[in-house]
């Protein structure tokens, strides 16, 4: 009688030991970035290196440039860099060759506003100045320039550009427009240089944030007056979809690619609507300052990745795979620091079932998790 209550109890072990491995959170730095120091950023077969001013992509250099940005795919970087008191417009491949080196004669050099927004393509936006954006197609032709000035007599914030990674939809914004006693703000679609559309316009609120999605057929806005906040959802014609109010200050928003689903996240918890209805599918709080949340239908999972931001750095990183169904949370610490490069390019995509890629970091990070 001995021998079957012994085979349960083993049996029994067996099941629960399967059980407890199963469920576990991995995250492990992408193969190629695992070495990456925080003054290392990952692009596709190369390394775009920082060292006090000075920036390397394999055999070239720039130094101090104004402003330098990494393409979605990691494919191509590109400089605003200042040489014989000029400001010229480079573009590097991955391998360090030069593709495009282009003097701007209309920039000025001591403008602390320049900016520069690069496509997959090689195509590029820079913000002149305060306002003004101009347009190059991949061989740094200029196409034309657009003005985003709001033409208020009390002034504004230096203007900013969101796009999909293609540049397909392009949003200019004005993230705070000073009306004397309040603080407003307005969005743009561009569609080309003499067609422009004006979707969003708010005197008493300032926009925290503006994305578009991966497909470049939505965009998402958050406001915030300091008391109330709002979340809107556009396609990318600027028709409004919805839109959701808090009275609880937000940090971020991340949407869906079918627009079905809004995760809207503060310091400290994440939610997800249903983005027709605003109906809550889920929520959770974090142990860490929250960064950068997303909802995975697929999978019923929230993704968190969290930790404490001082600049670009992140001092102990961490994750969090929620499943909404299974009221499952599974947490792992990242041990040692991260650097962002672009907090407007951090995001995670799905890879397959329960797989995960974040990108945006210094190094590029595999996220398996095992409910």
């Amino acid at each position: 009688m001995k021998y079957p209550k012994i085979a349960f109890i083993f049996l029994f072990s067996l099941i629960l030991s399967t059980s407890l491995q199963a469920r576990q959170l991995t995250i492990q730095a992408v193969s190629e970035h695992s070495s990456n120091s925080q003054n290392q950023y990952p692009l596709d077969g190369g390394v775009l290196e920082s060292d006090r001013g000075y920036y390397t992509i394999g055999e070239s250099g720039i130094f101090n440039p104004e402003s330098w940005s990494i393409s979605h795919q990691n494919q191509k970087a590109g400089f605003l860099e200042t040489r014989d008191q000029s400001v010229y417009l480079t573009i590097f491949e991955t391998s360090g060759n030069k593709i495009v080196d282009r003097q701007l004669d209309f920039f000025d050099v001591n403008d602390e506003t320049l900016k520069l927004y690069l496509f997959d393509d090689g195509s590029s936006v820079t913000r002149d100045n305060v306002a003004n954006f101009t347009f190059f197609d991949p061989d740094g032709e200029l196409i034309y320039s657009v003005s985003n000035g709001s033409q208020s007599s009390e002034g504004e914030k230096e203007s900013e550009l969101a796009a999909d990674a293609y540049g397909k939809t392009v949003v200019l914004y004005n993230p705070i427009i000073n009306y004397g006693e309040s603080m407003g703000s307005r969005a743009k679609v561009v569609y080309g240089e003499n067609d422009q559309h004006v979707f969003f316009r708010d005197e008493s609120s300032q926009i925290l944030q503006v994305k578009v999605s991966e497909s470049g057929s939505y965009i998402t806005l958050l406001t915030g007056d300091g008391a109330n906040y709002g979340v809107y959802i556009f396609d990318r014609f600027g028709n409004e979809l919805n839109q959701f109010s808090f009275d609880d200050e937000q940090k971020g928003v991340s949407i869906s690619e079918d627009a079905q689903f809004v995760t809207v996240y503060s310091g400290g918890r994440t939610q997800v609507l249903d983005a027709l209805s605003g109906q809550r599918v889920g929520s959770t709080s974090s142990r860490s300052p929250v960064i950068y949340s997303r909802y995975f239908e697929e999978d019923d999972v929230i993704l968190v990745f969290g930790g404490v931001q001082e600049g670009n750095r992140i001092d102990r990183p961490a994750m969090s795979a929620i499943h909404i169904g299974q009221r499952q949370i599974l947490r792992e610490e990242i041990n040692e620091s991260l650097s962002i490069y672009d907090f407007d390019r951090l995001g995670i995509t799905r890879l397959q079932s329960n797989s995960y890629r974040i990108d945006g970091l210094n190094r590029s990070l595999k996220v398996q998790a095992d409910f």
